[in-house]
C-alpha cells in the first residue's frame, strides 16, 4: 500500500517499478475512477474477484480510496490468492489507514 499526498508521483513511482521489476509478469492495473473498477473490487463476491484477477501475476489498484470496502476486498484476494501480488495507492491518507 501506498499513500500520501494528491500529486506527489505515487502512481508514476508503481509504474516505473512495474516496468523495472516485474516486466515478465502479467499485471492487471485499474483505477478506482471507473465505475466498472469500484463494482468490482467494491463486491465482496470471491466469484467477481476471481474471475478479475484469473490469469495475472500482480494487481495494481490505483486511487484505491475510491473503492467502497476496498480493506475487506483486499483481504479476501490475499486469502484466496495467496500467489497474486498486489499494489494499492492512494490519495486520502486519512480514509486508507481506516480502510486497512
Amino acid at each position: 500500500m501506498l499513500y500520501g499526498p494528491r500529486q506527489i508521483g505515487k502512481t508514476t513511482l508503481v509504474k516505473e517499478i512495474l516496468k523495472e521489476h516485474f516486466g515478465n509478469e502479467k499485471v492487471l492495473s485499474v483505477s478506482g475512477d471507473f465505475a466498472e473498477t469500484k463494482n468490482i473490487f467494491s463486491s465482496q463476491s470471491l466469484v467477481v474477484l476471481e474471475n478479475a484477477v484469473k490469469g495475472y501475476d500482480l494487481l495494481f489498484i490505483d486511487e484505491a480510496q475510491k473503492i467502497d470496502q476496498i480493506g475487506i476486498n483486499l483481504k479476501i484476494l490475499v486469502d484466496h490468492f495467496p500467489n497474486l501480488k498486489i499494489i494499492a495507492t492512494g490519495s486520502s491518507s486519512f480514509h486508507l489507514k481506516e480502510a486497512f
